[in-house]
């Protein structure tokens, strides 16, 4: 799945909804999330159970790390629902890099979560990944997973690493 397909989806479901919170295009979309307190390394998962879409969330993550998780899930719902029929999605580490449809949602979250114009002018402005990802309050992995899609797309900025594969293990 190309990456400007995925960034089609996620402007297309920002332009339809009037936002970017992922819960509440969740909601709007009919997608059921449940805030769980008993998952322990689980941080979340997406399933599709008797044609009922589910996002399951940890309840014990920070909200910030609960609204990543809730936009990756999403991605999987419009990227990858015929997968989920048949086994769950889910996740242990989110910045998995290695698996197609884990990239692919990861790729989503930073399209919905993350937008283009304000990204680029942080950049523009001289500000470093540390910076903007604080100013932004999101996680520096997915506004790197950015970076790389708005190169794709054309600009040249300097990404200083890759992100971490199990960034949200640790958390």
């Amino acid at each position: 799945m190309s990456s400007d397909y995925i960034n089609d989806e996620a402007l297309s479901l920002i332009n339809t909804y009037g936002t970017r919170d992922p819960f509440e295009i969740a909601r709007q979309l009919g997608i059921k999330i449940y805030l769980r307190n008993d998952f322990k390394r689980l941080k979340g998962m997406y399933m599709v159970i008797l044609r009922n879409r589910c996002i399951f969330i940890n309840n014990n993550l920070c909200r910030e790390a609960q609204r990543i998780l809730c936009a990756h899930e999403l991605g999987h719902d419009i990227l990858h629902r015929e997968l989920a029929k048949s086994k769950a999605l889910q996740e242990f580490v989110l910045y998995d890099m290695k698996s197609r449809p884990e990239y692919e949602a990861n790729t989503f979250a930073s399209e919905l979560l993350l937008p283009d114009e304000e990204v680029c002018q942080y950049l523009i402005d001289g500000y470093d990944v540390v910076q903007i990802a604080g100013i932004m309050n999101t996680d520096i992995n997915l506004l790197l997973i950015k970076m790389a899609q708005l190169n794709k797309r054309g600009h040249n900025f300097k990404t200083p690493y890759m992100p971490s594969g199990d960034f949200i293990g640790k958390i």
